[in-house]
């Protein structure tokens, strides 16, 4: 029988070789790949992260940690074999497995997003060690994976419009009766003609079927403008931010119903997006069509919770507009710009405001007082 001290003096040698065969080969063609189902999507919706763990050479890995932080905005479905630490801004992930020679481990992890903006993974950590832990190898991958998340969308229906302005009394109708058109006038009564569109006062006059003269909705334009004032004497960051992003999940839906149905739409903000300099508004000109639509969500997605210029300058830039329908959704009684308002009235378009209330947690409708 072998003495102990030689027993332990093979074992401790046998250890080291294995140590150094693990330090000289453990993260040799060890690979790392993750990618997420969706690179685009709205604040709610669900996706799938997907992570390639591989191990190309015969020597089998005993166990594997990976360590990777996370946006906390995106929430992970409960999992076994995941470890997480939720923090304010990040959440770091951490998992242990082992994996076998010339194996490969593809995880799938369910998520929801929860918040709208830019959220970046650019690194994940592998370590590795053998059996012992006499080695212990740390090997960094880099990711450069980018999500941009879109504002809640929610339905029209949902948005409580004044039922007496432009956008609350036609165009909310017509979004929700599918209705694509809106009186213009009359003419007379086409074979074809629903009973309906009779224009019965018309019709006693001409003393022959008049109609209802039909327009398309299109020919006018909407400016959706977000005010990101949540308080009269705010003057740099936001600080009721749940209210400006329910007013940004407003102003998507609006933004998707209206160019869907061919409605030219713009959508304005005194905040800023992170490439441009303060004191200038965020302003999407009004177009129709899809790739429209996706700058307005991305521009949405980007926006800095930051006061940028003051509503009432920014207000003043319209002064001068025409044929525009204007939908001011802001957290205040946007009082000082009234003049402008009046300007803008003076001119043949309309204005209708949604004030968010923070105190009742609930958004109100109303129309702003006439000129």
């Amino acid at each position: 029988m072998m003495p102990l001290h030689w027993l332990l003096l093979c074992a401790g040698l046998a250890a080291a070789a294995i140590g150094f065969l693990y330090d000289r080969l453990s993260l040799r063609r060890l690979s790392y790949a993750r990618h997420f189902t969706k690179d685009r999507l709205y604040a709610g919706e669900r996706l799938e992260m997907v992570e390639t763990i591989r191990n190309d050479k015969l020597l089998p890995l005993p166990w594997v940690r990976l360590e990777s932080m996370i946006p906390s905005s995106l929430q992970f479905d409960s999992q076994s074999n995941l470890e997480i630490s939720m923090g304010d801004v990040s959440q770091n992930h951490k998992s242990l497995f082992s994996l076998n020679g010339y194996r490969q481990i593809v995880r799938k992890h369910q998520l929801t997003c929860t918040k709208r903006g830019i959220y970046k993974v650019d690194t994940a950590t592998l370590t590795v060690g053998d059996l012992f832990g006499v080695s212990e190898k740390v090997k960094q991958i880099p990711l450069n994976i980018e999500l941009m998340v879109y504002p809640e969308i929610v339905q029209p229906r949902d948005i409580p419009f004044s039922n007496k302005s432009w956008i609350g009394d036609v165009t909310v109708r017509r979004w929700m009766m599918e209705d694509p058109f809106w009186k213009s006038g009359v003419r007379p009564y086409q074979a074809g003609d629903s009973l309906k569109s009779v224009h019965w006062k018309a019709t006693a006059r001409a003393q022959s079927l008049q109609v209802h003269q039909l327009d398309y909705t299109a020919d006018r334009k909407l400016m959706i403008v977000v005010n990101v004032e949540t308080d009269e004497k705010m003057w740099d960051k936001v600080t009721k931010p749940e209210l400006v992003e329910q007013a940004l999940s407003y102003a998507a839906s609006l933004a998707h119903v209206s160019i869907q149905q061919g409605i030219e739409t713009g959508f304005a903000c005194n905040a800023y997006l992170p490439d441009t300099p303060k004191g200038q508004m965020l302003h999407i000109p009004m177009a129709a069509g899809t790739h429209h639509l996706q700058a307005m969500m991305e521009a949405m997605a980007k926006l800095r919770l930051e006061l940028s210029l003051s509503f009432v300058t920014m207000m003043k830039e319209w002064e001068n507009a025409s044929n525009v329908d204007f939908l001011i959704i802001s957290p205040i009684e946007p009082h000082e710009a009234e003049a402008s308002f009046r300007l803008i009235r003076q001119r043949g378009n309309t204005i209708d405001v949604l004030r968010l209330h923070s105190s009742q947690q609930k958004v109100t409708s109303e129309e702003a007082a006439s000129a």
